[in-house]
């Protein structure tokens, strides 16, 4: 019989290989992504592309309205599913069920756009742009729901699909619609296109992976909802702080003040798709392993998920917070007012992924309402926090309010699991990491401050690419690694894994 470290390595090297595929999938769609903001911010005119920020993050509320937290639903019960036909039946319970709820949805904002865009938004001429909103959103939600079934059977390969094609429609069809004379409206219109594409390729990925053989047994759909309830509201309640924050910006600041705050939060969320990653393809071993009573390996691995993100991803938010100004370049000299609240919002992130799959170990583990407890109260307290930090201090205060959400919201989620499933995911090998980014970061502000590297993106890659070379060394030769940690590694890098 296999020892228990023994184990805990395999298990270990099975989530690093199946995050590699996550994570190329994360870096492929969140890339595309980060340049689809690129493009549009040298296609639009500044204060367009702010507008353009507000309803990106609309479209994100929706999402979280239409999908309802039938996601995770999907992902846990497929994932515990013992059967070809019980798994299938996972699957097709949460799917009909939010489509369903997304028609629903879709027309109550094709009814209403007119009062979003102008008493809500205070945007006037955005009527029709609020229409075309409505029927990309049951597109995504619809891509998003056939990747969730295929994360369930503990594959990340739909993440990938479903992330490249349609973030990479968007770079092709949104710019091409706006350049048509579509305006903005015509950019959202690209967004339904590049869903639609994603529903395609999503689709067909899950037709070849689904099991095959008996009959399909549908789950009640009462299972479905009651898991589903509490984290759908968990994901409102995050994104409601989200958007008004982003609201409050726009009306105490300017659209001007919004297109920095995007360019900014999209170059500090780059790193944290090694955190996406991890969590994308260890959700399902949650739940596994907690249907096994298998506790002190879940245990185990939380540890070691939140260890292996900092390991990879504490060294790319050292880049964001020591080279913000030169970063923002890439949008334009127009972006260069941001460089601080870059900095601030990195280390926002930061701070959330450095606490670790706190929120998968409760949703997986059936503890939804906790879940959606620890984000109702977060944002309760934070949202009239954040709007005076916001009205009184601008894009610095929006960036301090999100630093103070995500310590609010992560203190409470760890102390939940502390509570009542007795681990946690700190440990003391964090702290190496943190020192190697931190000399690592040092040296490449003094190379920067001493040279005009800084100055150009070119020079700008450089410093990016020595920082993460001087982090690798510091922290292999150095800092070192745990033995748990190389073994996985070994057994994950071999040819026949």
């Amino acid at each position: 019989m296999d020892a228990p470290e023994d184990r805990h390595e395999a298990a270990l090297a099975a989530i690093v290989r199946g995050m590699v595929v996550a994570l190329l999938g994360s870096v492929l769609g969140g890339g595309f992504g980060f340049l689809f903001l690129v493009v549009m911010a040298h296609v639009m005119p500044q204060r367009g592309f702010g507008v353009l920020v507000i309803t990106v993050n609309l479209l994100s509320l929706g999402q979280a309205f239409g999908v309802a937290g039938a996601d995770f639903a999907a992902i846990r019960y497929v994932a515990a599913a013992d059967t070809p036909g019980r798994k299938r039946g996972a699957m097709a319970t949460p799917l009909v069920l939010v489509a369903a709820l997304n028609c629903l949805i879709a027309l109550v904002v094709f009814a209403a756009a007119h009062p979003i865009a102008h008493r809500l938004l205070g945007q006037h001429g955005l009527t029709g742009t609020m229409r075309v909103v409505a029927l990309v959103l049951p597109l995504t939600v619809t891509a998003a729901m056939l990747s969730a079934a295929i994360s369930g059977l503990e594959q990340a390969r739909g993440e990938l699909v479903r992330k490249v094609a349609e973030q990479g429609g968007r770079i092709v069809f949104c710019p091409l619609l706006y350049a048509a004379g579509l305006g903005i409206t015509g950019a959202v219109a690209g967004m339904a296109v590049a869903a639609a594409l994603a529903i395609v390729s999503v689709g067909g990925l899950l037709l070849y992976a689904l099991p095959r053989g008996g009959q399909t047994e549908w789950l009640p759909p009462m299972r479905v909802i009651s898991f589903a309830w509490p984290q759908s509201l968990a994901t409102i309640a995050g994104q409601l702080w989200m958007t008004t924050a982003v609201i409050a910006l726009s009306h105490y600041s300017g659209n001007r003040q919004v297109a920095l705050w995007g360019g900014a939060i999209a170059i500090a969320r780059l790193p944290a798709l090694v955190y996406n990653a991890f969590t994308f393809r260890f959700s399902p071993t949650i739940s596994r392993l907690w249907e096994a009573h298998d506790l002190p390996a879940l245990a185990s691995l939380l540890k070691s998920v939140t260890r292996w993100v900092a390991i990879l991803a504490v060294p790319l938010y050292a880049v964001a917070i020591v080279l913000p100004g030169p970063l923002l370049r890439i949008y334009g000299s127009g972006f260069r007012g941001g460089s601080t609240a870059l900095v601030l919002i990195a280390v926002a992130v930061l701070l959330d992924s450095l606490a670790g799959p706190n929120d998968r170990a409760l949703i997986m583990t059936g503890r939804v309402k906790l879940e959606m407890a620890a984000n109702v109260t977060t944002a309760a307290v934070m949202t009239p926090i954040s709007v005076v930090l916001t009205a009184r201090y601008g894009l610095n205060g929006a960036a301090v309010g999100l630093i103070s959400y995500n310590i609010l919201v992560n203190v409470l989620k760890g102390g939940l699991v502390w509570r009542t499933l007795r681990m946690n995911s700190f440990s003391a090998a964090l702290l190496g990491p943190l020192f190697a980014a931190a000399l690592a970061g040092a040296a490449c502000l003094g190379v920067e401050r001493a040279t005009s590297l800084g100055s150009s993106l070119p020079g700008t890659a450089v410093l990016a690419v020595g920082l993460l070379l001087l982090y690798a060394v510091l922290l292999l030769r150095v800092v070192g690694i745990s033995a748990a940690d190389r073994g996985a590694l070994r057994i994950a890098t071999r040819p026949s894994a």
